[in-house]
């Protein structure tokens, strides 16, 4: 069984080297046939040439992605990054981990045995009990997860934290779900369309840690658009589908 380990960095030269280093410490500790897809997201500062050195050190193991500073999306394309990797993963699991340090790499076994449980979905969550926010700026803290209680008062999302990307997944279920944010909001996206289809969705606690080098590319403003025009579309497409179905299921009755 491998693990693809999708990593996203966007003019993160100070931490791209210890965070592809401390996945391979946690890879090879815990003895696992592994990949890290390592995705230079647009990035202006050296984070590329960092990348280009570590597949020449691991050639077999660390794979960079290039993506073009030309791209026709503007702002925040961390989704289109994610997605990109995990197209060229060839891992039966995939898991979404942050180029900033801010994941607690010990989150990763508890994310893989739960998959091997048979959960399609699992969230790295810092709202369980167990998990924790750590050093996150309060605002960000609310905002993050006033998204997930939207996601479930309007979509009956159960987990405790879908607007965290740190999570992992069996590959294949992107087969059934189309996906089409290209910023933060791919990571609400993934959990709610996941749990409409009917994926086994599942949780475990981590720390969240934020940043102690380089500047962050979140913004409040931007996340929270986003997250709106996303849990309004996805409605409006729930309640066309139910009316279509609805339809369909009166036509038959008369019929």
């Amino acid at each position: 069984m491998k693990i693809s380990f999708i990593i996203p960095f966007h003019n993160e030269e100070k931490n791209c080297l210890p965070m592809v280093e401390r996945v391979l410490n946690y890879a090879k500790k815990n003895s696992l046939s592994f990949e890290i897809i390592a995705i230079d997201d647009k990035s202006t500062d050296s984070t590329g040439i960092i990348l280009d050195k570590l597949h020449k050190k691991y050639p077999k193991i660390v794979f960079p992605i290039h993506r073009k500073k030309n791209d026709e999306i503007k702002g925040n394309t961390m989704g289109k990054a994610l997605l990109e990797g995990t197209q060229k993963a060839s891992g039966k699991y995939i898991i979404w981990t942050m180029g900033d340090l801010a994941d607690d790499t010990n989150t990763y076994t508890d994310i893989i045995n739960k998959l091997k449980l048979g959960y399609d979905l699992v969230f790295g969550s810092r709202y369980m009990p167990g998990g924790s926010r750590g050093n996150l700026d309060p605002l960000k803290a609310f905002l993050s997860s006033w998204g997930t209680v939207l996601a479930h008062l309007l979509f009956s999302v159960q987990v405790h934290d879908i607007t965290n990307a740190f999570r992992g997944f069996r590959k294949d279920i992107l087969k059934n779900i189309s996906l089409d944010s290209s910023g933060f909001s791919i990571s609400p996206e993934f959990a709610i369309k996941a749990h409409l289809v009917g994926f086994k969705l599942g949780e475990v606690p981590t720390i969240y840690t934020n940043r102690i080098e380089g500047i962050s590319s979140f913004k409040l403003f931007r996340m929270t658009r986003e997250y709106l025009r996303l849990y309004i579309d996805l409605l409006i497409k729930q309640k066309i589908l139910k009316r279509y179905s609805n339809s369909r299921t009166h036509v038959s009755s008369i019929a």
